[in-house]
């Protein structure tokens, strides 16, 4: 699936994907004085994945491998909103 050490790059960017996602909870309070609304920042946050997500998935791209490591960023943050969530709600 992986080709040779490609496999411990993906891991070490979906790790920085995960901590950047926890770390976002410790900077929210940050992202809330510069902007008004919440929903504005989950807005942002949104389109910057979809936007992604039409690049990873267009098959005329030939620089795949700079998408894979943002597709593995993309999932480790999502994973540290998934962990934080649980945090928050304890």
């Amino acid at each position: 699936m992986f080709p040779k050490g490609r496999f411990l790059i993906s891991v070490c960017y979906f790790y920085l994907g995960f901590v950047l996602g926890n770390l976002f909870g410790t900077f929210l309070n940050f992202f809330r004085n510069k902007i008004i609304w919440d929903g504005a920042i989950l807005f942002i946050i949104i389109l910057i994945f979809e936007t992604l997500n039409f690049f990873i998935y267009n098959r005329k791209l030939l620089n795949k491998k700079l998408l894979i490591i943002l597709k593995n960023i993309q999932i480790g943050i999502l994973l540290g909103f998934f962990i934080d969530a649980f945090k928050v709600g304890s």
